[in-house]
């Protein structure tokens, strides 16, 4: 049987930050027993969710947030909270993924990928900041 796990981040926000967050979801993955096949989409999703913090909510200026991981059985819950500018995910439009690519906006793509990469994905704010949390099943498919 394989235990529960909990970790958490705390970084200032910057640019910088990137390779260390990096580094915290892929040792939380090993030490989460989680399916190597299952990483990439945990990467990428808080890397994805990561920038947006650093430029959306912080303007690229750095501020204090948190990236925790908890792995219950066969599942991940990951939370991104953040006390920068309130963030409303309906006021991001959809990207029109049917231009060729030279004629894409550069960037634009962060929440789609979230949404595409995990399996629930839910944005709350409040006067207390923003937080973002994205579940992804079966992470652990021995245990489910």
């Amino acid at each position: 049987m394989i235990d529960d796990f909990r970790s958490e981040l705390c970084m200032s926000g910057t640019p910088a930050d990137l390779p260390r967050i990096a580094e915290f979801v892929d040792d939380a993955c090993e030490q989460a027993a989680i399916d190597p096949a299952m990483r990439f989409d945990l990467q990428l999703a808080v890397e994805e969710a990561c920038i947006n913090v650093i430029e959306h909510a912080y303007g690229g200026k750095g501020g204090e947030f948190t990236v925790c991981i908890e792995v219950c059985g066969p599942d991940a819950r990951i939370t991104v909270a953040d006390h920068g500018q309130p963030f409303n995910p309906q006021d991001v439009p959809l990207p029109n993924l049917s231009l060729p690519l030279e004629e894409r906006p550069v960037g634009g793509l962060g929440i789609f990928l979230m949404q595409r990469l995990m399996d629930d994905v839910e944005f709350m704010f409040s006067a207390k900041g923003n937080q973002l949390r994205m579940v992804k099943r079966g992470v652990r498919p021995e245990i489910g």
